[in-house]
């Protein structure tokens, strides 16, 4: 490839690599846009001359066994719309500052299950096209960040068994473009805020896992698209609403694990959702003498 000047893409995933990347692989390839050397046993460090490559869009290493730090100056490609780092287990690091974090036309920013550490990337606010956020399975310190509302094309986020602390903000029904958000085992505390009600075009929500206490809101009610809910293992309280068999789509609603009380007769509620596969209700507080379920009468 040294003297490829005129190449464009380069696709090696899903074969039998390994060894590292040659550091010199990309000193005469100015015209890649896209590189995937995915699903293979590559190893060692990122080559650093990935990010001299200025025409750069798609870069994919995911599921390889990279380590050690990622190149700096790696946050700062100007034509970068995809970067794919996931499952390589070692990649670790912080993540720069606002001013050394320039990724302006990103749209997906896929680094889960690796071990990068410390803050949340705040560069990430300034990436106004982004749709994908995957950091899942890394090791912050670090509250989910309100700016987060502030992406107005965001469509995925997945931030599960990262680390984060605090509760979960309010500003997050701003993001009336998302459809997945998962933040499940983490270390959120607080209430489940009642506007996340208004996020109308959620599929999945997962904050199982955590430690939310608190009222099931009755709003989860309005959440038309919803397949999949997971609210287990918290320590929430009190009955659960009637509103959630409004959510006709539900495929699968987890409330097990917490401290619900009340008798079963939201069950009966759920008769509307017809979908409904994957119904997990144990290890709470709930009691019955005579309850409905799908519609018949049941006396216990």
């Amino acid at each position: 490839m040294l003297h490829m000047h005129n190449l464009k893409v380069i696709a090696l995933a899903a074969n039998y690599l390994t060894g590292q990347i040659p550091p010199y692989l990309f000193n005469n390839t100015p015209s890649l846009t896209a590189i995937d050397f995915g699903n293979n046993s590559l190893s060692g460090p990122m080559p650093h001359t990935i990010a001299s490559l200025s025409m750069l869009r798609f870069f994919s290493l995911q599921i390889n066994q990279f380590s050690g730090l990622m190149p700096q100056a790696i946050y700062n490609m100007s034509s970068l719309q995809s970067m794919i780092l996931t499952g390589n287990g070692n990649l670790t690091g912080m993540f720069p500052r606002n001013q050394s974090f320039n990724l302006p036309m990103l749209q997906q920013f896929s680094l889960d299950d690796n071990n990068f550490y410390g803050q949340f990337p705040v560069g990430l606010a300034s990436c106004q096209y982004l749709q994908v956020i995957d950091l899942g399975g890394n090791s912050f310190v670090d509250v989910l960040p309100t700016w987060l509302a502030n992406l107005p094309y965001l469509e995925q986020l997945f931030l599960g068994f990262s680390g984060l602390i605090g509760s979960v903000p309010y500003a997050l029904s701003n993001i009336t473009s998302l459809t997945d958000l998962d933040i499940l085992n983490g270390n959120l505390t607080g209430e489940i805020p009642p506007k996340l009600g208004l996020m109308h075009e959620i599929s999945y929500m997962y904050l199982g896992g955590n430690q939310l206490t608190g009222k099931i809101p009755a709003s989860l009610g309005n959440l038309s698209n919803l397949y999949f809910l997971s609210l287990g293992s918290n320590q929430l309280s009190s009955q659960v609403p009637t509103t959630i068999g409004e959510n006709s789509a539900l495929c699968t609603l987890d409330l097990s694990n917490n401290n619900l009380d009340g008798n079963l007769d939201f069950l009966s509620a759920l008769s509307k959702c017809t979908e409904l596969q994957i119904l997990l209700i144990q290890s709470n507080y709930l009691t019955v003498s005579s309850m409905v379920i799908w519609g018949t009468s049941v006396h216990i």
